[in-house]
Order: structure tokens, then C-alpha cells, then sequence
């Protein structure tokens, strides 16, 4: 392939990271290439100008994982003029010739997916074949659009990183935190296509315009920057789409949602990172409503939240702690629709799918759907009566404080 070197001069990366300049201007890039080699610089520290070309051309396809053994018969199934079953599909062979198991699976009539055996893990999955040139135009769209943040090299440590609290993902890690498909699951494309399209409040990752080839072209770059044997090229990994949550059960009764909300709230213990929204006799009273046994005393800074450390999240070697919000106060990240719309819906996939990385443990499977929506409507009664509004803050803040 010829080499397609990407010019960094967009008025996006520009806007994000001020210090990106047009060719040939000196004052804010110091010399051109033509002046280069007749002027001596000295050694910048990283990141205090940027290049004015990065190649872009990615020379070897890639096969990244599309879905596990057991599961990949969902997707198979969905579109059965592309896959069609066969008995015997894969015998992988030993060094000597000697088979070592038999497979049946799906074949993929257009060859891009297929059923691979990995040696090392003794085991098997589903990966497909991504070409050189569409990661060359994820890469080129990802520098464009994504590498002031989230670095050259995807590792979370762009030219604005380090000015950013949370610092930007680390792409080479293969944990996302608010695609809600489970702690343990790597999300699926559509999953990560919703993540940029809504954006997370409170960061500078915004919603992002781009059509949905551009987006999905990313994404397979991105995927491609795993390291060998883990994320999209680890066999042993799950891919997944959103958490199923089910139909809304409170659709005619939104009070009796934020009512139930407020018990499964306090009574499971979402205190002990956020901070409390009622006092502590009316946490026992319903702790004891709910069959469990009153604790009579809780931490004194129950209405602020408590940070946890968080480990699984490092950028450039340096672990990060973030603080869980106080949703009276601070902007959730993944709490809105497409429309922009603060969602009941959103906030109840958050919680039944967790923060992969983060104290915040996965619910669905541990708690009933219902109480799950009835959080997501609890939590967005919050945020609407109290975030913003400083008077209406103070006074439950005045009332929490004073009876604990």
C-alpha cells in the first residue's frame, strides 16, 4: 500500500489542542521541514509541539475477535444467508499430524470471520479478518479526531492528557467503563458506536458527529492497538452488547419507581462510595424493612462521597482514583440518550452493567430488574431536583447533616 501521511492542521485538534499549526508556521511550530535542516533545536519535552506528520498507513490485516465459541451461534443465526453450520468445521492438529479435538461451528460464506484455534490457550473462537485498509482509515479518522486526547499510540496519553481529570482511556488495555455490556465483556461495536455518539458528560468527550462508517472504521483501529493474547485477541474473551435490563415496569409510576429507588438504594449500600441522600434512622428503618439487620451508626461524612482506589486504570504507569459522583452535584458520565435526554433507561443500564475497573460492582443477575430501573429512576430524581439548583441543594444537605 502507499503511505498516507495524515496532516494534524484540523480545526478540531486545534480547538482541543491549542499549539497545533499549518505547515510553515514558524511562530507556532517552530521551522518547517525546509528550515529544518539548517537550524539546530533544542530537545523538547513530549508533547510540547506536534508533529507535523504522522504516517497513517496500517500494512497487515488484522484478526480481531467478533465473539466467543458459545455465544457466536446468536449472531450466526441472525443473519443465516452469511453462516451456515457444519459438523466438523475446525480439527486442529498437533506437531505430529494428530488431531486434538473436532469442532463444529459456522462457516462464513464471505470468509472474513472464522472459527481459529489458539495453541497456547487450547481453545477456540470466533475472529475476523479486518483489512490493512480500512485500519488505515480508522487510524487516519482516530488521528484526526482522537489522538489529541487519547494519544498517537492510543495509550491515553495525548498532547491534552495531561491536563484532563479522569485522564482519557488507554486503548491498549481493552477496559471501557461506560459501554454497559459487564464488567468482564469487551462491548460490541454498536456498543462503542453509542459511547461516542452520546458522549460523556463532564469530560471533554463530547458527542461526536461522525457518520457511522467513520465511526465503525475507528473502532476496528482501536480494537487492533490490543496486545497480543488480550482484549480483541485474547480467544478467552466475551463480546458483548448492552446489558438486558427488560421492559420498563414503572412506565405508569414514576413516584412508586423513585420511592423504591431510594429503599434499594440505601438498603444495598450505594452509600458506602456515594454519599447517603437520607439520614442514618432512615437508613436502618429501611434496612430492617427489608429483612436485614440495622447497623445504628454510619461514617460521619455520609453525604459526601467516598473515594475508592482505583487501580485498573493507569496512564503512562501511574494508577488513577477517582471520585464516584455525588449526584446532587457532580455531572454523571453516562446518563443521557442520543437526544441528549437525561434517561431513566441509561442510568438503570449503568447500574446493572457496573464500571468495569472501579468499585462499582455489576447488579444485574445480584438484584431484580426492576429494582434496577427503580435506581435509574431514583438517581434521575435526584439529578433533576437538586443538580444546578444551589437553594434546593443546600436545604437537603442542611437537613442530612443536621440529623447525623
Amino acid at each position: 500500500m502507499t503511505a498516507r501521511p495524515l496532516l494534524l492542521v484540523t480545526a478540531a485538534l486545534a480547538l482541543v489542542a491549542p499549539g497545533f499549526a499549518t505547515p510553515g508556521d514558524e511562530t507556532a511550530a517552530g521551522h518547517d521541514a525546509g528550515n529544518a535542516a539548517e537550524h539546530s533545536e533544542p530537545e523538547l519535552p513530549p508533547h510540547s509541539r506536534a508533529p507535523h506528520q504522522v504516517d497513517v498507513t496500517v500494512h497487515d490485516d488484522a484478526w480481531l475477535l467478533v465473539n466467543d465459541y458459545d455465544t457466536f451461534g446468536e449472531l450466526a443465526e441472525a443473519d443465516p444467508e452469511r453462516f451456515e453450520f457444519v459438523e466438523g468445521l475446525l480439527e486442529p492438529k498437533d506437531e505430529s499430524g494428530e488431531v486434538i479435538d473436532t469442532y463444529d461451528g459456522y462457516r462464513d460464506k464471505t470468509g472474513r470471520v472464522e472459527l481459529r484455534y489458539d495453541p497456547e490457550a487450547e481453545d477456540v473462537a470466533y475472529f475476523e479478518r479486518v483489512s490493512a485498509e480500512r485500519l488505515t482509515r480508522g487510524h487516519e479518522n482516530y488521528i484526526q479526531y482522537c489522538a489529541s486526547c487519547h494519544g498517537l499510540e492510543g495509550d491515553g496519553y495525548g498532547r491534552s492528557a495531561q491536563h484532563l481529570r479522569p485522564p482519557p482511556r488507554d486503548f491498549r488495555v481493552g477496559k471501557f467503563k461506560f459501554t454497559k455490556v459487564g464488567v468482564e465483556n469487551l462491548p460490541s461495536d454498536q456498543a462503542l458506536v453509542d459511547l461516542v455518539k452520546k458522549g460523556l458528560d463532564g469530560t471533554p468527550m463530547y458527542p461526536w458527529a461522525l457518520t457511522e462508517g467513520q465511526l465503525l472504521d475507528v473502532i476496528q483501529y482501536i480494537k487492533s492497538l490490543s496486545p497480543p493474547e488480550s482484549g480483541w485477541r485474547d480467544v478467552y474473551a466475551v463480546v458483548k452488547g448492552p446489558v438486558d435490563i427488560g421492559e420498563d415496569p414503572w412506565t405508569n409510576d414514576v413516584q412508586g419507581a423513585v420511592a423504591r429507588g431510594e429503599i434499594v438504594y440505601h438498603n444495598v449500600g450505594c452509600f458506602n462510595c456515594h454519599p447517603g441522600y437520607v439520614t442514618p434512622a432512615r437508613i436502618d428503618e429501611i434496612v430492617t424493612g427489608e429483612g436485614g439487620i440495622a447497623k445504628g451508626s454510619y461514617r460521619e461524612d455520609l453525604t459526601l462521597p467516598k473515594i475508592v482506589p482505583n487501580t485498573m486504570y493507569q496512564v503512562q504507569g501511574y494508577k488513577t482514583s477517582i471520585l464516584p459522583p455525588d449526584f446532587t452535584w457532580h455531572s454523571i458520565r453516562a446518563g443521557r440518550d442520543r437526544q441528549g435526554n437525561l434517561s431513566a433507561l441509561e442510568i438503570a443500564r449503568t447500574v446493572g452493567s457496573g464500571i468495569a475497573g472501579s468499585g462499582m460492582p455489576q447488579w444485574k443477575g445480584s438484584m431484580p430488574d426492576k429494582d434496577i430501573w427503580a435506581i435509574g429512576y431514583y438517581v434521575r430524581h435526584l439529578i433533576e431536583t437538586y443538580h444546578g439548583k444551589p437553594q434546593a441543594r443546600a436545604a437537603l444537605m442542611s437537613e442530612l447533616r443536621g440529623g447525623n
